[in-house]
């Protein structure tokens, strides 16, 4: 099995108390001044994570490919900022834990749309970011078009390197989870029908969360990365897009990328030691997954494009091979970015929308371009500028 040890406290103790936030009581001044903190702490995390990794050329180059990624999107970018600044279906920045950055933003279904019986279907989203650069901003594109389809929802921010390991980020995402199982009723939600959604490593850490979940509530003991804990049984399915589950077999590919080993290894550790292997999902499930209690995971999706040179497409087969039951739906020719930005600023159908409805519920189906009943987008950038930043790209 895997290892056990107790990080600070037995199962069920020390619990961090929910916190009951009055979301709508704040006025204009406090968000534009918890706008404000946030930007300058994102900026300083950025500035000492860039001082860690000095100037070497790989990850300058990446980081004037990102520059330039985002500059040729901005007319999309302007359009989400309005809409994740002033439309009244956001709700910014509610605090789900004590700890930094403990907050999370609630996409709303439109007022005109009814309330079903028991409530609207909830998503829970972890965004991507390198472990480095995540913030829970960057889920406002697939938060708004999933809340359009009568979706709550609740997209986590959590701490990232240098502010903390992965141990801290999975801490915080247990947090947030175990917050929203608990409130998203008191906000229109169905508690029956509760999803966890992850994008590149917020994948990993919400694949590493429900199996800790699960795993350490049959063996009642504490895990690493399973504090604080919730019920993995209130969750019906688990969606991974473009996810990093074999984190072992990725990190010289990383390496090779921009990701230096030595940053990795320190993201990645316990007590300043490397532990690949205990937070690749892929191990987990080989190592720690009973059969006779690993059924007890929800439905698992992986969606995956075929060129996807971030997260390898073969690590996303390796998890659904060591897996017992999983469905990987491949996308073929999109990259690791491309379901999730590229396609929906080019507007039309909009296959990564239509697949998570298909489990979470929703008006739409699933399928690709042209299927009669697939949720369609608007463009919001100029084809000839998506496909410029597709070329620049540095994920």
């Amino acid at each position: 099995m895997r290892a056990q040890r107790i990080f600070g406290a037995k199962l069920g103790e020390l619990q961090d108390p929910l916190m009951e936030v009055d979301i709508m009581t704040r006025t204009p001044l406090q968000n534009a001044v918890v706008a404000l903190e946030e930007t300058f702490l994102v900026a300083r995390l950025t500035i000492a994570l860039y001082s860690y990794l000095g100037l070497g050329t790989q990850w300058t180059g990446k980081l004037l490919r990102l520059i330039l990624y985002a500059m040729l999107l901005l007319p999309g970018f302007i359009q989400m900022a309005v809409y994740y600044f002033f439309s009244p279906r956001v709700t910014r920045s509610v605090v789900y834990g004590a700890a930094a950055r403990n907050r999370l933003d609630i996409h709303r279904p439109p007022a005109s749309q009814t309330v079903p019986e028991g409530g609207f279907p909830v998503v829970i989203y972890i965004t991507g970011g390198a472990w480095t650069i995540g913030y829970k901003a960057w889920g406002s594109l697939l938060g708004r078009r999933l809340s359009k389809h009568g979706v709550i929802v609740y997209c986590l921010d959590y701490r990232n390197f240098p502010q903390g390991t992965v141990l801290d980020m999975l801490r915080d995402c247990n947090t947030g989870i175990r917050w929203v199982l608990h409130h998203a009723q008191q906000h229109g939600g169905d508690p029956s029908r509760m999803h966890l959604v992850g994008q590149s490593c917020g994948a990993q850490l919400a694949t590493l969360a429900l199996i800790t979940q699960t795993e350490q509530d049959h063996q009642k003991a504490q895990l690493p990365g399973g504090f604080p804990a919730w019920s993995p049984r209130k969750v019906q399915s688990l969606i991974g897009v473009s996810g990093v589950y074999n984190c072992f077999d990725l990190a010289d590919h990383f390496n090779q990328r921009g990701l230096y080993r030595r940053l990795f290894d320190r993201i990645m550790s316990v007590n300043g030691r490397a532990a690949l292997k205990l937070f690749s999902p892929t191990y987990c499930v080989k190592v720690g997954i009973g059969v006779e209690w690993g059924a007890s995971l929800p439905r698992v999706l992986l969606l995956h494009g075929t060129r996807d040179t971030c997260a390898l497409y073969s690590n996303a087969t390796q998890f659904r091979d060591a897996l017992l039951e999983v469905e990987l739906r491949s996308y073929e020719g999109e990259t690791h970015t491309s379901p999730l930005i590229e396609n929906p600023m080019r507007g039309g159908h909009d296959q990564l929308v239509g697949d998570i409805l298909s489990v979470v519920g929703g008006p739409a189906k699933t399928g690709g371009p042209g299927e009669k009943g697939s949720p369609t987008q608007a463009p919001l950038c100029p084809a000839i500028l998506i496909n410029a930043a597709a070329r620049v790209c540095p994920f």
